[in-house]
């Protein structure tokens, strides 16, 4: 059975509503999302308080969100304010007037508890075991080290993308910064981190940046580059790159910026606060580089309600393949286990080992590979392409996600080229010996359970002097299994520069 639950965020910029449905078996994936701008950190008035005008003015979305929530028949619902609600003196009073008006019960986050959910969202859906996580907001920032998946440390500054664009944009001649501005938002932020030493004495990390100033700054440079994987989650950015961004961008009018590709309309006069928070922080931690993670707060939320004992994932990318195959890919899981098995022996056969990147790649490979018969059986290696493309996999590196999508689609002689040429941009000049091999012994792995119902008892390979042998075991004469062996062995002996050869044991004469 399915159920479904909401996750509704009231920031301190935006306001969002995340309904997911969930298995018994704890799959999971998002079935609905709806966001709308508030900005209710401009609400707060010089005493500190949100009044209740302000209020009024989100509770009919509140209303909306609630009635989406039941028309979907969410069994639980999860609501969590945070930095300007949490940071107004009435943010009590702010609750109670919210349960008023819409019966909703909101959880006021704590810095910490903020902080952590960010967290959850990034370790469950990202291949790295050591960061600094920055989570940019309207309102607060938090900031948290993790080292070996641990959450070591987190701290929320009362300082965001919104707030600050108040305090000290409003000099700005039509939203542009000038160098003294600069400086004195730099200064007010470098003074906050003087009270946290754990920061800055921890450098070399890669920074995680959450939040909408990272999105945005990730869709600007993928816009910059006409950077072919479009997909946020995981996008890697060099130091020097935001730099440039750092130079360039807040010299430009409101105007002008509105007229950068990626850059949304809404965001143009508070990407630049957020920009300088950042960079001041990645200078004072000596970050090494950033990465951008599409989970954050929402994700965290949602791990802590379903799994609250518990709600740090083992592996990302285990997860994220369950996810994907318990929503109706049409595949036994017992033939796509012999898949991976097959290729991964053979492929640790000819190299001598399987590095734990190559694992990764192979596993989403094998898994996804008939991920597209969801759109159509024919032709279904070409939309599992796209599926493992854009399905939004944790654990993978854009150049994982690419290696694997293209392995799972092999097919030498026309579309492997054109692919690999596509997304030359993310590959490494090796990748395409990598695609090969990869790809062809998939094909033989395919091939080896054809009927899909394991006729092959046992495989029994061997490699001696750029011979690979395989001897198969069966119950009865594997003919389909046999002829698909036949279709890919040459693109086999061509990868890998062996001679390939096959025996048959039947079961019978064993």
């Amino acid at each position: 059975m399915h159920s479904s639950i909401g996750i509704m965020d009231i920031g301190s910029n935006s306001i969002r509503l995340v309904i997911y449905e969930i298995t018994d078996t704890g799959a999971f994936r998002i079935v609905r999302e709806y966001k709308e701008s508030a900005r209710l950190s401009a609400k707060v008035g010089p005493d500190g308080r949100i009044e209740r005008e302000a209020v009024l003015g989100i509770t009919p979305l509140l209303r909306q969100f609630v009635s989406i929530c039941e028309q979907n028949k969410v069994s639980r619902l999860r609501a969590g304010a945070t930095a300007a609600i949490r940071n107004a003196v009435n943010s009590e009073e702010v609750v109670a007037w919210i349960a008023e008006e819409t019966g909703l019960q909101v959880e006021v986050l704590s810095g910490e508890e903020e902080g952590n959910a960010g967290f959850l969202g990034v370790v469950n859906t990202m291949n790295v075991r050591d960061g600094m996580i920055i989570d940019i907001g309207g309102g607060s920032t938090e900031v948290t080290l993790f080292r070996e998946r641990k959450r070591l440390g987190t701290f929320s500054f009362p300082f965001g993308a919104v707030n600050m664009n108040l305090h000290f944009g409003q000099e700005n001649n039509d939203g542009i910064w000038d160098t003294p501005q600069i400086a004195k938002l730099e200064k007010y932020v470098q003074s906050a981190l003087a009270e946290h030493p754990w920061i800055t004495s921890n450098p070399g990390l890669p920074f995680i940046g959450l939040g909408g100033t990272m999105r945005t700054l990730a869709k600007i440079s993928q816009r910059t580059r006409d950077y072919s994987l479009q997909v946020a989650h995981h996008y890697e950015m060099a130091a020097d790159e935001v730099d440039r961004m750092f130079a360039h961008l807040p010299r430009l009018s409101n105007g002008q910026r509105k007229k950068i590709a990626g850059l949304s309309k809404d965001r143009a006069d508070i990407i630049i606060p957020g920009l300088i928070i950042l960079q001041t922080i990645f200078r004072a931690a000596k970050g090494a580089s950033f990465l951008i993670s599409g989970a954050g707060l929402r994700d965290g939320l949602f791990h802590e309600l379903v799994r609250p004992d518990n709600p740090v994932l083992p592996d990302p990318l285990e997860s994220s393949l369950r996810n994907v195959l318990e929503f109706g890919v049409p595949a036994a899981p017992a033939h796509l286990d012999r898949v991976l098995n097959y290729t991964l022996r053979l492929y640790g056969l000819l190299t001598g080992e399987v590095s734990l990147q190559d694992e990764r790649v192979i596993r989403t490979a094998a898994m996804l590979y008939k991920a597209g018969t969801v759109l159509s059986y024919y032709h279904y290696t070409q939309h599992s392409v796209y599926w493992i493309m854009r399905a939004g996999l944790g654990g993978l590196s854009h150049r994982e996600i690419v290696l694997a999508a293209i392995a799972a689609d092999y097919h030498p002689k026309n579309r492997t080229e054109r692919l690999l040429h596509a997304h030359k941009d993310i590959l490494q000049p090796m990748d395409m010996q990598k695609v090969h091999r990869i790809g062809s012994l998939l094909q033989l792995g395919i091939a080896l359970d054809r009927s899909e119902t394991g006729l092959v008892d046992n495989l029994v390979p061997s490699f001696d002097n750029g011979s690979l042998h395989l001897r198969l075991h069966s119950r009865e004469e594997p003919i389909l299994e046999l002829k698909a062996m036949e279709n890919t062995a040459k693109d086999v002996q061509k990868a890998w520069d062996i001679i390939l050869s096959w025996s048959v044991i039947l079961s019978s004469n064993a």
